[in-house]
């Protein structure tokens, strides 16, 4: 991607110099680098630097004799990981800006990004690689039995408590474990709803040396999405995950997880009914999956394309 993108200043045309929105291009040390056509002819220059990138806004760029007005963002480190993770930022964010930009307009992008290069403590990562695999492999094998919609639906609102919202009435929470019982654990209100419709996708991942790998199943995922908004998103867990070519993430069986892969309807697994005390909140449990009579994907999917024709799944 970098290699398509980045030229050194000199290689672009005075035309792309004279029109285009947005321009990538290499430093003199090879650093990925993008100019943003300013959309005020300021000279009062703003410089500074987030943890990853550096900027210099209001910028004035020269070329064959003409002075341009650009803001200038570059990636401040040269790791791999830093420089993947700057490319998803202009493939799926800053090629959609169609219209020259403010420095105030450029400074809320700026702090936004910082989002996409956030990496999840070392101490953190086993159980977000677990959690993040069995939830990207739901997606695809959802995806190969017929509801296309998928991508969009995942993590879709920052604030809600499941991984998936189909509606207003239908969601879905991923589970995953590494053991070799459908064990899985739940927050009560997270589960147990009477509001909305909650379904439960349950996974059992084995590793394998010879498996699929974290960094192969984002791959893949981002080769089936096709908004850039979804693509972003995903480029932001991919960069959380602190997976890239380098740092690939643990490997699991694919044929093997997506063999035993079981969907639930969250009201016929094992719960608490009563017995609650007033003043008690924070309930969590494990629950044994296997107890309750699964639901057929082609079944389950049907009843999703089903929903496109109805307003909140009414």
């Amino acid at each position: 991607m970098i290699t398509d993108n980045y030229r050194y200043i000199g290689e672009i045309t005075q035309e792309e110099f004279e029109t285009a929105p947005v321009l990538p291009f290499k430093s003199e040390d090879g650093k990925p680098c993008l100019m943003i056509r300013n959309s005020r002819e300021k000279t009062t220059l703003q410089t500074g630097q987030t943890d990853n990138l550096q900027y210099h806004l209001n910028s004035t760029i020269n070329k064959d004799g003409k002075s341009y007005c650009f803001h200038v963002i570059s990636c401040l480190k040269d790791d791999g990981y830093s420089k993947e993770q700057f490319a998803i930022a202009y493939e799926y964010l800053f090629k959609k800006i169609r219209y020259p930009q403010s420095d105030v307009d450029l400074s809320k992008l700026i702090s936004s990004l910082e989002q996409l290069f956030r990496v999840t403590p070392e101490q953190d990562k086993k159980k977000l690689h677990i959690g993040v695999f069995g939830e990207l492999l739901f997606l695809l094998f959802l995806y190969d039995h017929g509801y296309k919609e998928i991508f969009a639906k995942y993590h879709s609102y920052f604030y809600s408590k499941h991984d998936i919202e189909i509606d207003g009435h239908n969601r879905i929470e991923i589970k995953s474990t590494t053991e070799s019982h459908r064990i899985h654990s739940f927050k009560h209100d997270q589960l147990f709803r009477q509001d909305i419709n909650v379904y439960v996708g349950s996974l059992i991942l084995e590793y394998s040396q010879e498996g699929t790998s974290l960094f192969s199943l984002f791959e893949k995922v981002m080769g089936l999405i096709t908004d850039p908004d979804d693509l972003l998103a995903m480029g932001s867990l991919k960069g959380l995950c602190d997976i890239s070519e380098e740092k690939q993430g643990p490997s699991f069986s694919y044929d093997r997880a997506i063999s035993q892969i079981k969907i639930f309807n969250s009201e016929k697994l094992p719960h608490l009914t009563n017995g609650f005390v007033n003043g008690v909140s924070n309930i969590s449990y494990d629950v044994d999956c296997s107890l309750a009579d699964d639901i057929p994907v082609d079944e389950f999917v049907a009843s999703l394309n089903a929903l496109k024709g109805s307003k909140n799944g009414d």
